[in-house]
């Protein structure tokens, strides 16, 4: 977000707090220096009034944030906003300033509460409503991004308004609401690019690949191949199955910006799928090398090779990097992270509580510490940490997954309220539909029809799936009878699941969201070959989740063991006091439900298919 979006930096379009006419004089040629660029010339206006006055105005101090802002000292900034505010807490653009450069740091929460404050002191602002937008959309609350949004619209209608609705209305899974609010942007404005972008990404999810296409090529012959329309051209390319051609137009992307983090990201990840294993990061190791200093590429290139199992190699790169950048808070939070998957979770909390010193407002870091507590088995420090955020945040999946680890480790009868596994996970066999004879014959049909939309072979490094694929389009907006059949069919194990709940109980975060009501928030299919399986998960964007099995191989029945069968209850990572509480037999046409903040995985299984088609659904 640019200085300027909706924080009006001039003398007279702030209301600060009245001052003499030398310090109105000061800060108004301050304010005219900022403005036309010269930053070092508006502090050096400023430094008048830090030597003759007791206490500086907010208005200086909010100009002071700008150009500390300007210089990448966001913590500096930070400051200067906050005690603006603490002088003049009824100003609208100082709260907005303070969620902008909170944004720059990541802490979106921080964020969220200074553009709210900034709105409800500015009800008729739509910029302050679409930066609201932006944060509660970065935390994942998307739903009320969309009401933010279109409270924007109702005040200002504008193509980026339009366009910030798509978004919110995609991450919804609202696919054709999502391309109409795109098509009513470019209405107003037919070349903006970014309103170009968004529909051409909400069509490849759409499964329109080809048009998705179409509209890409268009910008590229016009000359606007920017990186972010040559990944889009190559995410729809992969789509269509045609992976080697998206690996050359990101290895063109980067022919032509060197630099990108993102097209190196997008490279890696096609050279990973095409089977490149041990080598799939050489470009980006190599523009690491070139450019020792950039923070950004050596992260991204540190994450994968964590993903792919590379964890020496990554610690490696994290290492150099803070051998030239000590403080650096996302190296030493990814090295912290790194440290506790390699069974060094008491090197990594060290260093996680160094950056959360720094950084206390940044959720992940919060996230990441909780984990390596739990992990040394301190669940009485982890609950400590857990609880204002789950107060803050109640309905996320992953917070309430972490207090029933944090409950479990302390033996509080808390823990088999919200994990009563015998009760919240729940098989149905599903019957065959009509036109089907039985059960068996309607899988086939419907593997026919899946099998058609897993066009990569290999797993993304950002999916739980090993050994594997997943579909990367919504069986939600897939124009195929069968497939819509069966999402038919997923209406009665739901409201059996429903039923099940018993009334709800406001205090529980899963029967208190009872309404009577759903809706399928997302639906794909997994298909895991031998030596498949799922690492540990819970489902972030969840209520309600689970897995129909259309295909199942003969070892999951006959096999050694329990090969192929789901377990509950045991983390991604060991962590003391938290194992396996539950495992289920995948049958053909069984359907299972549960909680989507319950850890669930597969064990792997030595030879067959196994083909599933998982869904999570929400309440209305």
């Amino acid at each position: 977000m640019q200085v300027g979006d909706h924080t009006g930096l001039t003398g007279a379009s702030v209301a600060a707090p009245a001052h003499s006419a030398r310090q109105d004089n000061v800060l108004r040629d301050a304010y005219r220096l900022f403005s036309n660029g010269d930053a070092p010339g508006a502090e050096r206006a400023l430094a008048v009034l830090w030597a003759d006055t007791t206490g500086a105005p907010a208005a200086a101090l909010y100009l002071l944030g700008h150009i500390r802002r300007g210089q990448r000292r966001l913590a500096e900034a930070q400051r200067y906003f906050r005690r603006a505010i603490e002088l003049d807490p009824a100003v609208p653009p100082y709260h907005a300033a303070l969620g902008d450069v909170l944004s720059e740091a990541g802490a979106f929460a921080g964020a969220h509460d200074s553009y709210a404050a900034a709105s409800r002191l500015d009800p008729r602002s739509a910029e302050v409503r679409l930066s609201l937008a932006r944060s509660a959309m970065a935390l994942g609350h998307f739903a009320e991004a969309e009401q933010a949004v279109r409270t924007a619209l109702g005040l200002s209608p504008s193509c980026k308004a339009w366009t910030l609705l798509a978004r919110a209305l995609g991450h919804e899974d609202r696919l054709q609401e999502a391309l109409d609010a795109a098509a009513e942007a470019l209405v107003l404005e037919p070349e903006n690019l970014e309103a170009r972008l968004v529909q051409a990404n909400l069509l490849a999810r759409n499964g329109l690949n080809e048009k998705a296409l179409l509209s890409l090529d268009e910008l590229v012959a016009k000359g606007r191949a920017t990186p972010a329309v040559l990944i889009s051209r190559g995410v729809a390319l992969a789509n269509l199955a045609r992976l080697p051609d998206a690996e050359a137009q990101f290895a063109d992307g980067i022919s032509r910006w060197p630099d990108h983090v993102e097209l190196h990201r997008a490279l890696a990840n096609a050279r990973w799928m095409l089977g490149e294993r041990d080598r799939f990061t050489r470009d980006l190791e190599a523009v690491v090398a070139r450019n020792p200093d950039n923070t950004l590429l050596r992260l991204v290139c540190a994450d994968l090779l964590r993903r792919a199992d590379f964890r020496l190699r990554s610690e490696e790169l994290l290492r150099e990097g803070l051998a030239r950048a000590p403080e650096d808070h996302a190296l030493l939070q990814s090295l912290g992270v790194l440290l506790d998957e390699l069974d060094r979770t008491g090197e990594g909390l060290e260093l996680l509580q160094r950056v959360q010193v720094r950084a206390p407002q940044v959720l992940q870091i919060r996230a990441n510490l909780v984990c390596a507590l739990l992990r040394l088995g301190r669940g009485d420090e982890a609950l400590r940490e857990i609880e204002p955020l789950r107060r803050a945040d109640p309905l996320n999946q992953e917070w309430i997954c972490y207090e029933t680890m944090a409950l479990r480790q302390l033996g509080h009868p808390r823990y088999r309220e919200l994990c009563d596994f015998d009760l919240m996970v729940r098989p149905y066999q599903l019957s065959a539909p009509s036109g089907f004879a039985t059960i068996e014959t309607f899988n086939e049909a419907l593997a026919h029809s899946l099998r058609q939309l897993h066009v990569l072979e290999a797993h993304p490094l950002d999916q739980s799936v090993r050994e594997g694929s997943q579909t990367s389009r919504s069986l939600l907006h897939v124009d195929d009878p069968v497939i819509q059949m069966f999402l038919k069919m997923l209406d009665d194990p739901i409201r059996a699941y429903l039923d099940s709940m018993g009334d709800p109980d406001p205090s529980h975060p899963w029967s208190g969201r009872k309404t009577g009501r759903y809706r399928l928030t997302g639906a794909w299919s997994v298909k895991l070959k031998p030596g498949g399986f799922h690492i540990n998960h819970v489902h972030p964007a969840g209520w309600i989740s689970g897995p129909y099995y259309v295909k199942v191989p003969d070892v999951v029945a006959n096999g050694p063991g329990q090969q192929g069968w789901v377990t509950f209850g045991e983390p991604r990572w060991p962590t003391p006091q938290c194992t396996v509480e539950k495992i289920v037999q995948p049958k053909p046409g069984l359907q299972v439900l549960f909680p989507s903040y319950f850890w669930h995985g597969t064990i792997p299984f030595s030879a067959g298919e196994r083909m599933t088609a998982p869904l999570d659904a929400a309440p209305v």
